[in-house]
């Protein structure tokens, strides 16, 4: 009896290791010395298959492994299905409608028929191709459900990154000076959100990058982890300061613009992965992207064909954000998507947010940097003139708009105090709150009651509140929520 589960899926936000871990499962598939037949394992990205037309599966297989391409008709002849591993990594970039049905009567199990790669890819999931190999995938949230409709009982196991002892010893690790080290750790662990974010290493390697500089030349630390927007706005800036008493270099400008693009464009397609139609299609070159590649914000993938991401995917959307404060000048390409203050609207959308999950963060971020201040930062970091005057339209498509009721809902009123918080502008946020009478608040972390208490001191009007507070959220002992609450003062 075959006890053990044919298929697993990797879950998890985006940099916690999943692409890490299913390499080394791999590994140790292939290294089995006890196996009389010894197993194969292949790996197949979902940004090269979505860019696949019709083919076959062995050819899927051979090009995933060239060094097996002569020996393409051989391909599972070194091990038996069961002896078989089969990793889908990065499902997510699969943009194919499979909740419709449309794919299911052209399954096969014919791996030499040609066949167009998301029906292959769905017999393969359907177990109608190789019905006894080991199947992992890998995937972000947002695509688990899609997933869940193809796969029959899996394995789901839920990667959550780096654990709280793990971030401590990487900020020991890595800012040297205990005192520091533990100092620098403690202003993370008391945001709620950007701990979070810190559960993936990149995040972890960009706050300890930034945080070093800023306590090695005696500033505050503090104010760049009250919010995710002035974590990763400290951090770009602090890879591109200019040396004393000069200025940004001559092409900073046009770089930054190209690269603002990049990840808009990935946010529209909602995908991670560049390769080189992606480039092409927006008239980029490797050239214009050589600046952010040098300085560890942008890397390149040799296992997904060359493909281009950035370090996180957080980073993508604050970059996407950015475009809007960049304005409309500068380089738009005919194939580049338009992405300035006229889209703040279409960007907020409820309508297209339940489209696109990658929407809600750049909107976070968006309001983030409405801050003048930070706008400015930016600006005089890559010499560039910038422009926050899409604020009007900020508060005219949520707080003001009678499509989103931005306190009709618990839901709604979280997201809406957590980007106005992030803007960190007491008088825009007044401005805001300046209508809202009632508001119902559900508190499950320190974060929810520094985004509220932030917001709600500057409203006027306010004569009803209702509010709920998770068990647990304020520990006596907690020792986040006084650096937090401290923090913000």
């Amino acid at each position: 009896i075959q006890l053990t589960p044919h298929t697993v899926v990797l879950h998890g936000p985006a940099g916690v290791g999943k692409t890490t871990l299913a390499k080394k499962c791999m590994l140790d598939w292939t290294q089995d010395s006890l196996a009389h037949t010894r197993p194969v394992a292949f790996c197949l990205s979902g940004k090269v298959l979505s860019r696949k037309a019709t083919c076959s599966f062995a050819e899927l297989l051979a090009e995933s492994a060239p060094d097996l391409q002569r020996a393409l008709p051989q391909v599972p002849a070194p091990a038996p299905a069961h002896k078989l591993l089969l990793v889908i990594d990065a499902f997510e970039e699969l943009r194919v409608p499979w909740g419709t049905g449309a794919l299911a009567h052209d399954l096969g199990g014919d791996w030499r028929t040609r066949r167009p790669a998301p029906v292959l890819l769905g017999s393969l999931l359907k177990r109608k191709l190789f019905p006894t190999a080991t199947l992992l995938v890998t995937t972000r949230p947002e695509a688990l459900r899609e997933l869940r409709l193809l796969v029959q009982q899996p394995l789901l196991v839920e990667m959550e990154g780096l654990s709280e002892r793990d971030r401590r010893a990487y900020f020991l690790r890595h800012l040297g000076e205990e005192a520091q080290a533990l100092r620098a750790f403690q202003l993370m662990r008391s945001n709620a959100a950007l701990f979070r974010m810190g559960a993936a290493p990149a995040v972890c390697w960009m706050a300890c990058t930034c945080l070093r500089l800023l306590m090695a030349e005696g500033a505050d630390p503090r104010p760049t982890c009250r919010t995710a927007t002035s974590l990763l706005l400290r951090f770009l800036c602090s890879r591109f300061a200019p040396a004393r008493g000069q200025g940004p270099g001559p092409h900073l400008a046009a770089a930054l613009q190209v690269l603002c693009l990049l990840a808009a464009e990935g946010t529209r397609a909602q995908t991670s992965a560049f390769d080189g139609l992606d480039l092409r299609r927006l008239g980029v070159h490797e050239s214009d992207l050589r600046p952010f590649l040098d300085r560890g914000i942008l890397q390149k993938d040799g296992d997904t064909g060359g493909c281009y991401r950035f370090v996180h995917l957080s980073v993508q959307h604050f970059l996407a954000a950015a475009l809007c404060v960049l304005g409309s000048e500068g380089r738009q390409d005919a194939g580049s998507p338009t992405w300035h203050a006229g889209a703040v609207q279409r960007l907020l959308s409820k309508e297209e947010g339940l489209k696109n999950p990658y929407l809600a963060p750049v909107g976070r971020f968006l309001f983030g940097l409405a801050n003048e201040k930070r706008a400015g930062e930016l600006g005089t970091t890559f010499g560039c003139p910038v422009s926050t005057e899409f604020k009007r339209e900020l508060l005219e498509c949520t707080v003001r708009s009678p499509e989103h009721r931005p306190f009709s809902s618990v839901t709604d009123t979280k997201e809406t105090l957590y980007c106005l918080y992030e803007s960190q502008e007491e008088q825009f946020v007044k401005e805001a709150m300046a209508q809202v009478t009632e508001v119902s608040l559900h508190l499950e972390d320190t974060s929810d009651l520094v985004h509220a208490s932030f917001c709600l001191k500057g409203c006027d009007r306010l004569q009803k509140m209702w509010l709920w507070v998770a068990k647990g959220t304020f520990l006596e002992n907690d020792t986040a929520w006084g650096s937090e609450a401290q923090a913000d003062r």
